[in-house]
């Protein structure tokens, strides 16, 4: 059993004055977001952006979209590994999650309201659209921050205008008699940054680079979100920055909801020069992030640190 995660993760807060670049509270605070993702993979961000009353909606919505016929789910696909419907898998039966591809994007969100809602679904539209939005600030936001904290600005616009969502929504149910209470088995992400907002349910884990495991305690406010590192960014700081392990365990009574938005890159991802000297010599090749997830097919998913065998040296 893991220990609590409130006395083990940086809380660190963002608002419209130290996510203003070059001030002096935006220079403070991206130093503590590079040494959080260095030293843990992951932080709690207080994000005020997102109202209660935004958060709430879009759970309440969320729950709706488990409700619709299997027939409608099935045909939220995708060419990319991960990014579409999934459900029934033998080694872990309890979750079910859907993906919009693109989803920051009103053009994007329209679509996939339209295919799971025929009829339409304004409310689901606008409130997926909004909450999205507001997150995808925050993720590049938090960009800005480490590539300037690095000294790798110049390298930044780039990235975020290749940037693209996944926005995920994931239901864990939970086990029956006899049944594993794996939710997700232990992974490292294979985005580039990830951020993670729940319905103050348990059952995140996260290993901590000692090996320690700790457990996710989901903040009493609803403008909290877990922001977290995957092996990408991990790849593009030559290793400064940790992706951490984790898994998902159910063992409560009671159902499980996560919404995560997660970023990938379409631009090739290159380790800046300013991150390779001496001490830190090149770790890793440029990849395609994109060539990196078609990597993962065939099992490779299941290697400890695909990254590695991907564009390693």
């Amino acid at each position: 059993m893991g220990s609590d995660s409130q006395s083990k993760l940086p809380i660190i807060e963002f608002n419209e004055e130290n996510m203003t670049p070059g001030t002096t509270s935006w220079l403070l605070t991206s130093d503590l977001v590079r040494q959080a993702l260095e030293s843990y993979g992951c932080f709690l961000a207080k994000y005020q952006k997102i109202s209660p009353e935004l958060h709430d909606k879009m759970f309440k919505l969320s729950k709706e979209l488990f409700h619709l016929p299997t027939e409608i789910k099935v045909q939220n696909t995708s060419d990319i590994l991960g990014f579409g419907y999934g459900t029934n898998f033998s080694i872990m039966p309890l979750v079910e999650y859907f993906g919009i591809e693109n989803g920051a994007t009103l053009e994007a969100t329209k679509e996939f309201t339209n295919l799971m809602w025929p009829a339409g679904n304004q409310s689901f539209c606008e409130t997926a659209f909004s909450y999205s939005k507001f997150l995808s600030e925050l993720d590049h936001g938090v960009m800005r921050m480490v590539f300037g904290s690095y000294g790798a600005e110049k390298y930044c616009d780039l990235l975020i205008k290749s940037s693209f969502y996944l926005m995920r929504f994931l239901k864990y149910r939970t086990p029956e008699v006899d049944e594993i209470d794996i939710g997700l088995h232990p992974h490292v992400d294979k985005d580039f940054l990830g951020i993670l907002d729940t319905n103050q349910v348990t059952g995140l884990e996260i290993q901590m680079k000692d090996g320690e495991w700790i457990i996710y305690e989901p903040s009493p406010s609803t403008s909290t979100f877990l922001v977290i590192a995957g092996e990408p960014f991990q790849a593009w700081s030559n290793g400064r920055v940790y992706a951490p392990l984790h898994k998902v365990v159910i063992r409560g009574t009671e159902e499980k909801y996560t919404i995560g938005l997660f970023s990938f890159m379409r631009e090739k991802v290159k380790v800046p020069e300013e991150l390779v000297d001496d001490e830190n010599p090149l770790q890793f090749k440029d990849f395609n992030h994109l060539d990196f997830l078609e990597f993962l097919r065939g099992g490779r998913y299941k290697m400890e640190r695909p990254i590695v065998a991907f564009c390693g040296i």
